[in-house]
């Protein structure tokens, strides 16, 4: 027998004490539907409970509770809009409620702000809640129902927030410094072991996916510390600030290893880099053993000093590259060290020295999958909407309602229709428990205690069942569509036809719910790579052709955040390196041109072979390996032309070496081809409910 762990009977304990004092205020402030106020509780505690497994820390639930009051309010509004405009024309009202639930839906896909999209998403279905409410109760109590949902909403937001405040708080930004420190560690151990000594592809790729994982960690708590702690609060833009180049750190360090192989190929490689190692290997090993030991003076690396007429150009050239890539490295982990220090003294003068702006953010959105999910729940809710108009069922603005909150709460799910077939079960559980409920325990109950108690035996079954990622869903949805049936705000009487057509229509919603999201299928994982992979060139077609040069901190933006995307959709270890070389190739190319001025005579020939490549990429020569060894070969020509011009800044030299070790690579390949061959196993794996939402 599985033992349920205290932190699920806390979680239990804390839901069960909200939906209680949200009851109690509900029935003796005489609100409007009491049950509107249990199912604010239940949404706001239990939701985030699906992604964390268990208790969530209270940054979330802040977060959440926030968004969604303003979402409740924004919505209810609509809500108001919608009738007083088209109250007596069914049709339009189809129409335009249906194409505010679009616009919504639309946001969410593409909004990359949590708490913004949660607004947007909640704005969206609790304005056809309230409409669709005033509709099948009377459109002359819609001021009511509007102003009922936004009260008690915000109630039962209070009650639950207040629970998890006063009952053993989880503060998830205690954690943060910690998981810093594991991101710096874990950085300079790569780059300790790759001056150390040749490793094999699937020894890097293996290391290089374990650094994400950390960076992703240190990501998932820097986003509470806005919310949970004004200690933090100063340090906002510079976590903000490091995000972006703890992304730029992963690459260098990946453009680190590429630079040592090609040095490392050279006769006297051994000398320069011994050289590098003397001078950085000392503060590497400090920042690993001591993450947030106190920070020193930032180390630049010595220029070489050689004898040009001794050295041969090629040593030269690819000694400086690894010199550059290793100082930027060491400079990326001296700022995260610096960070990482003042966190431990948040009233220490050096947190003046911490950035104060954050950087400028430019998203690379997915436009399609944005419209195909607003088509898909513009269409699902006005064949809905006609069958409930035509077929004259009273309660069929339930199966609406529910629709709407179902489309909107899974579009993100890789697979939706999976995570509503969970959803159905529990939402046939919920109307059968509800009968028993309302027609066997509630006839036989009087005074405020047993309610309660008839009440939270349910809910504490559905909490408990919450964090377990089987039954999450099944828990959650009998939950919310009991609170929905239970009619507490009026006096018992027994109407079974009235709670048949309600608890049929709350099935029916599911059902259509999953209908729609199996007969309008969303693109799948490879379709997506592949789409996003045929961005990608577009731009690094773009940067090689174009005169002038993007910024690079909006450049480096959008790439890392398409590096998240394809490294989520990729899922393989070879696919975390393909995504980070691609990034690499991209921002050596912006190097390559902007050190374009100091090539001289050879400055419209470099130009012309990157623009000839920028052409093929988009003529789909990308997916021929011979094309970029032949690429690869050509950059290698120039790279050996250039060797005998010494007025050229070797720098330059470098970068077009770079670029060509990573072109004979073949990159993007295997994301391309092997997003088609994990298809079915992403929709097989990725239905969990840990990614619904």
């Amino acid at each position: 027998m599985t033992r349920i762990p205290v932190d699920h009977w806390l979680l239990a304990l804390r839901t069960v004490l909200a939906v209680w004092l949200a009851l109690y205020l509900s029935l003796r402030l005489d609100l409007y539907q009491p049950a509107w106020a249990l199912l604010a509780v239940m949404i706001v505690t239990l939701q985030p409970v699906m992604f964390t497994g268990g208790t969530p820390p209270i940054g979330i639930i802040i977060g959440r509770s926030i968004a969604r009051l303003f979402g409740t309010l924004f919505g209810a509004i609509v809500g108001l809009v919608l009738i007083a405009l088209f109250g007596q024309q069914p049709m339009l009202y189809l129409l335009f409620a249906g194409a505010w639930l679009a616009f919504c839906l639309y946001w969410v896909m593409l909004e990359q702000d949590e708490h913004l999209g949660y607004v947007m998403m909640l704005s969206g279905y609790t304005a056809t809640l309230v409409s669709l409410t005033a509709i099948g109760t009377g459109v002359d109590d819609i001021w009511s129902v509007a102003q009922g949902r936004f009260s008690e909403t915000a109630l039962g937001i209070g009650c639950g927030l207040l629970m998890h405040v006063v009952i053993a708080p989880r503060f998830g930004s205690r954690a943060l410094p910690t998981a810093l420190s594991g991101f710096l560690s874990k950085a300079a151990t790569e780059a300790l072991a790759s001056l150390e000594m040749p490793r094999p592809r699937t020894t890097r790729d293996a290391e290089l996916k374990s650094l994400l994982q950390a960076y992703q960690q240190f990501e998932k708590l820097r986003g509470l510390t806005r919310l949970e702690t004004r200690r933090l609060s100063h340090f906002i833009p510079a976590l903000d600030r490091f995000a972006s180049d703890s992304l730029a750190l992963i690459t260098a360090v990946r453009e680190l290893e590429t630079a040592l192989d090609y040095l490392r190929a050279c006769d006297d490689g051994e000398i320069w880099l011994n050289r590098l190692r003397e001078q950085a290997i000392p503060l590497l090993k400090a920042i690993e053993n001591e993450p947030d030991g106190q920070p020193s003076e930032r180390l630049l690396l010595a220029d070489f000093e050689w004898d040009e007429a001794a050295v041969p150009a090629r040593s030269r050239a690819r000694a400086e590259l690894v010199r550059q890539r290793l100082g930027e490295v060491m400079g990326l982990l001296q700022h995260g060290r610096r960070l990482r220090h003042a966190l431990n003294d948040p009233a220490s003068s050096r947190i003046k020295s911490l950035p104060r702006e954050r950087r400028s953010r430019s998203t690379h959105n997915e436009h399609f999958v944005a419209r195909y999910n607003a088509f898909r729940v513009f269409i699902g809710f006005e064949l809905l909407g006609q069958f409930w108009i035509h077929s004259g069922w009273h309660s069929g603005y339930l199966a609406m309602m529910l629709l709407g909150v179902f489309t909107m709460l899974f579009a993100k799910a890789p697979n939706p229709a999976a995570v509503v077939y969970q959803f159905m079960w529990g939402t046939i559980a919920a109307v059968l428990l509800g009968g028993v409920l309302l027609f066997l325990i509630m006839p036989m109950i009087s005074g405020f205690w047993l309610l309660a108690i008839a009440i939270g035996i349910p809910v504490a079954i559905g909490t408990l069942m919450t964090p377990h990622p089987r039954w999450s869903l099944i828990g959650l949805a009998g939950a919310i569509t009991l609170m929905t049936l239970l009619n507490l705000h009026s006096t018992y009487n027994f109407a079974p036809t009235s709670y048949i057509n309600g608890g049929l229509a709350s099935i029916l919603g599911t059902i259509v719910t999953m209908i729609v999201y199996s007969l309008l299928r969303q693109r799948s994982a490879g379709e997506r790579l592949q789409t996003l992979m045929a961005s990608y060139w577009r731009g690094l077609s773009r940067l090689m052709r174009e005169r002038s040069l993007p910024n690079r901190a909006r450049l480096e933006s959008r790439l890392y955040d398409r590096l998240g995307r394809l490294v989520t959709l990729g899922g393989s270890d070879r696919a975390l390196r393909e995504a980070v070389d691609l990034h690499a190739m991209a921002l050596c190319v912006w190097r390559i041109r902007r050190l374009r001025d100091s090539l001289g005579d050879h400055r419209a020939g470099i130009e012309a072979w990157l623009a000839d490549i920028g052409t093929r990429l988009v003529a789909r020569e990308r997916h021929d390996p011979d094309n970029w060894r032949r690429l690869a070969d050509e950059g290698i020509l120039w790279v050996e032309r250039l060797y005998d011009e010494t007025r050229l800044p070797i720098a330059s030299i470098g970068e077009m070496a770079m670029l060509s070790h990573l072109m004979r690579s073949a990159p993007g390949i295997e994301l391309e081809s092997g997003g088609q061959a994990n298809d079915a196993e992403t929709n097989a794996t990725k239905g969990a409910p840990r990614h619904a939402g």
